[in-house]
């Protein structure tokens, strides 16, 4: 080892070096001294003399010119799939029917914040992929501007026009903020609904918005398969609802509730008017789609020529939700304080609760109107100062914060409540119409008729052997197949073959399948 020391100090500094062909340079040049080597290169056997020295190059040759064994990368590094090439070039086409501006078209197509981020906080690259899709299917033709915007979605104009030639058909695309949450208050409306029940991640935004928007889907067919005017749901796809439009041929929305501009000289009555038809409009979604609206004001309403239409349904929620009876209140209130700055009078918010929750009754117009109009004929008379006008507000306010079990666990003391009228009970719609009759039955009846019943029930007792009572105990025949009488087994057999045999008259000849599928494969090559 001192010779090559002494030929590496006499050469010259600008000398080029070549590796000899020799193991005791190689180790030099890697290790520069022996002391360097570990253990077990040094003990161990020739059969794992390789892989410790490419080890020890691994940990020591950072610093030297040796190089590495070359990786060898097993993932390829261009688009190996022809059929995502094809998709995207068969979308690309359409491109230019969405009328919108695109985000960062200069880029690459890595993955960066480029393909998260938003034209009007939804519109990213994964929400116009399911835009051009729907376009190519036909379910759209041309995508337009925002109609309105929200705190969780926006809603754009589209137009399609069909093969036959017929008029442009006007539709609306709601798509759902993903990116960027503004409404921050879904927690309410989740904790305790059914489609919720398995939890919600709330590290992940799009998954809880696709169940948002598949519960706005679901009620909103509710809603149309009952009646009630809203948009007819469409397609929806993850976060994106296509459905019908309320407006014009010429594509302008109908104006919200609150924006509406009533004229004639009967502008009072029509008014009025529009408060009884929503009035029947939340008794047939509590009684007829089992729904409580729970965002029922004037900004999620549509007028036109006389009638409402019933908008935004995704925070929607069941009879059996938690906060169901108190969303309720909530949108009499929201209904109620709209109406009376309209110049309404307006029913009290405990008799409009009573009529939407009252399980009897009509469903169906006229019979809501007439029902309406019986209430306004039987309520106490007010008198017309501020001290009534007080004492009303005071009772609507009473209400609106009055706690109403939803079951009876909930009941504070049910000792105490049962001692009461039924008509007294807040919850009094809520209760099975059996208990109803009975404790009202219970109320008027004497003591004679008690004394009776009692009678009765003794006698009863007596003749428990009766055949009467013996006949709800009689067991009918086991189920199953073996327990099945055998000319009903015969029966069942004969009609199966019956149904295979009609079935193989229809059937297609092996021979003719064949020939079908190979021509058919051959026009497709």
């Amino acid at each position: 080892m001192s010779n090559h020391t002494n030929q590496a100090e006499s050469a010259p500094p600008d000398a080029h070096y070549t590796l000899v062909d020799d193991e005791d340079d190689d180790l030099d040049d890697v290790f520069n001294s022996a002391d360097e080597l570990d253990g077990d290169l040094l003990e161990g056997t020739s059969s794992n003399l390789t892989q410790s020295y490419n080890r020890q190059r691994q940990l020591h040759g950072a610093g030297t010119s040796a190089s590495l064994p070359a990786a060898n990368p097993q993932k390829p590094t261009a688009n190996t799939f022809a059929s995502i090439d094809d998709q995207i070039a068969e979308l690309s086409k359409h491109a230019a029917k969405i009328r919108l501006d695109n985000v960062k078209q200069t880029q690459a197509r890595d993955k960066d914040k480029a393909d998260r981020a938003t034209a009007e906080l939804v519109l990213d690259q994964r929400t116009r992929m399911i835009l051009l899709q729907m376009i190519n299917r036909g379910v759209v033709s041309e995508i337009h501007g925002a109609v309105s915007t929200g705190k969780e979605a926006n809603v754009y104009g589209a137009v399609l026009y069909p093969e036959d030639g017929n008029e442009p058909i006007q539709r609306a695309i709601k798509v759902y903020k993903t990116a960027i949450l503004v409404f921050k208050d879904r927690e309410r409306y989740i904790t305790g609904e059914h489609r919720f029940k398995a939890g919600v991640d709330k590290g992940n935004n799009r998954k809880m918005v696709k169940l948002w928007a598949e519960k706005e889907f679901r009620n909103l067919r509710r809603l149309h398969a009952a009646g009630i005017a809203c948009p007819e749901p469409l397609v929806l796809k993850l976060h994106v609802l296509v459905m019908d439009f309320l407006g014009d041929k010429r594509g302008y929305a109908y104006p919200r509730l609150r924006d509406a501009r009533l004229a004639g000289d009967d502008v009072d009555d029509q008014w009025r008017k529009l408060y009884i038809q929503l009035l029947g409009v939340m008794r047939r979604l509590y009684q007829v789609c089992r729904l409580v609206h729970a965002d029922l004001s004037e900004y999620n309403i549509l007028y036109h020529e006389g009638q409402l239409y019933i908008i935004d349904v995704s925070q929607s929620v069941e009879h059996d939700h938690p906060r169901a009876l108190e969303f309720l209140r909530m949108d009499i209130k929201n209904v109620g304080d709209f109406f009376r700055r309209q110049g309404v009078d307006t029913l009290l918010d405990r008799t409009i609760f009573n009529f939407i929750t009252a399980p009897e009754g009509p469903v169906e117009e006229p019979g809501l109107s007439q029902a309406i109009e019986h209430l306004y004929e039987v309520r106490p008379p007010v008198a017309d100062t501020d001290e009534a006008a007080a004492a009303l507000e005071v009772d609507n306010e009473v209400f609106r914060n009055q706690y109403i079990p939803q079951s009876l666990d909930e009941v504070y003391d049910i000792e105490k409540e049962a001692d009461r009228p039924v008509n007294e009970l807040i919850y009094k719609h809520m209760l099975a119409d059996s208990v109803i009759q009975k404790k009202d039955e219970h109320e008027s009846e004497g003591s004679e008729e008690d004394g009776e019943s009692d009678h009765e029930a003794s006698e009863l007792g007596e003749e428990g052997s009766s055949d009467e009572d013996q006949t709800r105990f009689e067991k009918g025949r086991p189920r199953g197949k073996k327990h099945e009488p055998k000319e009903e087994k015969r029966a069942h057999k004969q009609a199966v073959k019956e149904a295979k045999r009609e079935k193989r008259k229809e059937k297609i000849p092996k021979a003719v399948k064949k020939r079908l599928v190979a021509t058919t494969a051959r026009k497709k090559k």
